[in-house]
C-alpha cells in the first residue's frame, strides 16, 4: 500500500516541483553526493555523462567565453591604443601645414598609412561672402552633386556605409567603383558648411553600427585647422 502511494506520489511530481525543490534546497546533493555520479545527463559531443562531469563541462565552457570576451577587451584597447597615437601624430602634423594643401597632403599620407583609408575627399559649399582658398574643393550649392549629399549636410550627423554610385562618383571619379564603404563627417567653417569624406575598399572597414567618436574629433581637427590657415572662425 505504501509503494503504491510513493510511486503514485513520484509519477505525480512536475519537473518544476523538482525544479523548484533543488533550488530550495543547496545542500540536496551534499547529503547524498553518490547522485552525482548515479545521474546521467545528455552530453553535448553525443553519449551521456555524470552530472558532475556535465557541470565540469559547463564550467569550461563559461570559462572558454569569459576568455574569449577577456582577449577581444585586450584586443581593444591596443587598437584604442594605437588609435589614440596615430591622432596625436596627425594633429602634430596638421598643426605643422602652413597652407591648405599641407592639410590635404598630411590627411592623405596619414588616413591611408594610419588609418586603413583608401581614398578621402573634402568638399566644402560655396559661400558668396567668403570663398574657400582652393577652388577644387568647393560645390555650389545648386550643382547637382551637392544634391547627393544635401541630407547628411543638413542633419549635421556622421554617417557610415556603402556610398551609392552617383556619390562615390562625385567625389572619386574613375575610382568609384572601387570605394566599397565611406565616413561622412559633415563640419563648418563659420557659417560654410563642410564634408570630410573617408572612403575604403573594404566594404566593413566604415559601417553604421561603428563608433565615430574619432572620426568627430577628426572633422573637428580638420575644420579647425582650415578655419586658421583661411583667416575663418569655426
Amino acid at each position: 500500500m505504501t509503494q503504491h502511494l510513493n510511486e503514485t506520489s513520484a509519477q505525480s511530481l512536475t519537473a518544476e516541483q523538482v525544479t523548484e525543490y533543488l533550488l530550495s534546497e543547496p545542500a540536496f546533493f551534499n547529503q547524498f553526493p553518490h547522485l552525482l555520479e548515479e545521474i546521467q545527463v545528455d552530453s553535448p559531443s553525443g553519449g551521456v555523462v555524470s552530472l558532475t562531469m556535465r557541470q565540469l563541462a559547463v564550467l569550461r565552457e563559461k570559462n572558454h567565453k569569459l576568455r574569449n570576451q577577456l582577449d577581444t577587451l585586450l584586443e581593444i584597447a591596443r587598437d584604442n591604443d594605437a588609435l589614440f597615437g596615430h591622432m596625436q601624430r596627425l594633429t602634430t602634423d596638421l598643426l605643422d601645414a602652413r597652407c591648405e594643401e599641407d592639410v590635404f597632403a598630411t590627411l592623405d599620407d596619414s588616413l591611408q598609412a594610419s588609418f586603413k583609408a583608401d581614398f578621402f575627399a573634402i568638399r566644402i559649399m560655396s559661400d558668396v561672402d567668403n570663398e574657400f582658398p582652393i577652388s577644387e574643393v568647393i560645390w555650389d550649392k545648386d550643382s547637382p552633386d551637392y544634391e547627393h549629399f544635401k541630407r547628411v549636410l543638413e542633419s549635421e550627423e556622421i554617417k557610415c556605409g556603402h556610398p551609392t554610385h552617383a556619390q562615390a562618383k562625385a567625389l572619386f571619379q574613375d575610382k568609384a567603383d572601387e570605394v566599397q564603404s565611406t565616413a561622412y563627417i559633415p563640419f563648418k567653417i563659420n557659417q560654410q558648411q563642410g564634408l570630410l569624406v573617408i572612403g575604403s575598399r573594404d566594404e566593413e572597414r566604415f559601417h553604421p553600427s561603428m563608433g565615430n567618436l574619432f572620426l568627430a574629433h577628426l572633422g573637428q581637427l580638420v575644420a579647425k585647422r582650415l578655419a586658421s590657415l583661411s583667416g575663418l572662425n569655426t
